[in-house]
């Protein structure tokens, strides 16, 4: 018994260091370090030769010599899992750990947040001649993480011209945008601006500005003229002075003209020979009711300033208010389009009034007159056609009053212009499939529709 307690002893000895003495798995190897280790099961030879009343003890001998080769081989897997780079190769390691940093920086480069930061987006020029030009240069900068791209560039007036060196800014990139403004003709304080369009999602827009005071060597005080709300046909009067600035500039003032406001006269009369001169402006006769805005065109022999001008607006109150005071209609080419419109009647010159009758120039057009408070009418007119059927005609109201029996609200047909094709620009023609063209597209696929036998290229999907 004792020999074969031994026997059994020796044979787990050898087992163990045959397992200890196998070749350990290479971690450096490119298949898995390490697959899941066979399940350890004891010596056949054992089991052969045990006795059933021995059962107990052999169990025990073969736990403890199973014992050490689990730990082995587990040691042996746990070792193939972590990362055998980090241990063999630190220096790999760092770099491994570092790359996915830098990419990711790149990336916050490439599809990061522009962001534009004007330093200076107001230039004062102070107070300069009227033949002079301002010259600035603006600093663009992107303060963001993304790329900058410039859009547009707009200037306020045609006055002003902009210069711009590049339309993409990398990320703590500058540049300048130079801009430039004629002041001949300006006089007074004046504000040009130019947006600046760009991918910055915060700012997608930014003003700038250039400001300062136009010295003019001949000068309009005023340099327009409003006589506000007229409600009666009394004359109104307004006088502006025409002077030089300059001791050495001389001029006369040739003529004045406004064109469409007839009703508004003028005369020049000389103060000074050569240096200054008063434009005397005066309404007359019956006023048209309305807002009216013109422009009076002054010239004078210099040329320093040879053409002025003089900005002139006045609102006329009519017997009644009527808003809007013109029906507009959007005229449309397409047989039977028709449009509807409210309109809103108040007291103007005279306070109490009464409609009597709303009369269309049309047949189908329908007007219904509403009260809405006291001398207060709204007008609902439908089935106006968009067409130029209604092309100088008027809506006639007819009131209680004597002097206004019948008032007329005008209509206004307004055409949309078509662009025009710029010289040299031909239409493009429909493509024309060749016969082996349409047999490719029959076999791919099947029967040619009939937009395709007409000629006609397929949609591409």
């Amino acid at each position: 018994m004792k020999k074969y307690r031994m026997l059994m002893v020796l044979a787990a000895i050898c087992l163990v260091a045959f397992s200890c003495g196998q070749p350990k798995a290479s971690t450096d190897a490119v298949k898995p370090a390490a697959k899941p280790a066979a399940p350890a099961t004891a010596p056949p030879a054992a089991e052969e030769q045990a006795d059933v009343g021995e059962e107990e003890e052999t169990a025990e001998a073969t736990e403890e010599a199973v014992a050490p080769v689990e730990a082995a081989k587990a040691s042996e897997t746990d070792e193939a899992v972590e990362t055998p780079v980090s241990r063999r190769y630190p220096a790999a390691k760092a770099a491994a750990d570092d790359a996915p940093a830098e990419s990711a920086g790149e990336q916050a480069v490439e599809g990061g947040t522009p962001k534009l930061v004007v330093p200076e987006p107001t230039y004062d020029f102070g107070a300069m001649r009227d033949t002079e030009k301002v010259t600035h240069h603006f600093v663009l900068r992107n303060e963001g993480t993304g790329v900058l791209k410039i859009t547009n560039v707009r200037a306020s007036c045609g006055c002003t011209t902009t210069e711009l060196e590049k339309d993409t800014l990398e990320p703590d990139e500058e540049i300048k945008i130079g801009a430039v403004t004629n002041l001949r003709g300006r006089q007074g304080p004046q504000t040009k601006v130019v947006t600046v369009a760009t991918n910055d999602p915060e700012t997608p827009t930014v003003q700038l500005r250039m400001v300062g005071t136009v010295l003019a060597s001949i000068a309009v005080e005023p340099d327009r003229i409003n006589f506000g709300e007229i409600r009666d046909d009394e004359p109104r009067e307004a006088s502006v002075n025409i002077k030089s600035t300059v001791d050495d500039v001389t001029f006369t003032v040739l003529s004045a003209e406004l064109t469409g406001m007839d009703f508004i006269e003028h005369e020049i009369k000389t103060v000074e020979e050569g240096k200054s001169y008063d434009l005397i402006i005066r309404t007359k006769g019956e006023l048209p009711p309305g807002h009216h805005n013109g422009r009076m065109i002054i010239r004078t022999d210099s040329q320093e300033r040879s053409v002025i001008w003089l900005s002139i607006s006045l609102q006329v109150v009519g017997p009644l208010q009527i808003m809007p005071p013109v029906i507009h209609i959007r005229y449309n080419e397409k047989p039977g389009e028709v449009t509807s419109q409210q309109l809103r009647i108040s007291p103007g010159r005279i306070t109490e009034f009464e409609i009597l009758e709303v009369v269309a120039p049309l047949e189908d057009i329908t007007a219904t007159l509403t009260p809405s408070g006291d001398n207060v009418y709204l007008l609902r007119l439908e089935n106006m056609p968009c067409s130029d059927a209604l092309e100088d005609k008027a809506i006639i109201l007819r009131t209680n009053l004597e002097e206004y029996p019948e008032i007329e609200i005008p209509f206004n047909i307004a055409r949309v212009r078509v662009p025009t094709r710029p010289a040299g620009v031909m239409p493009r023609a429909p493509i024309q499939l060749t016969p082996e063209q349409k047999e490719q597209l029959r076999q791919r696929k099947g029967p040619v529709s009939a937009k395709d036998a007409e000629g006609e290229a397929p949609k591409e999907e």
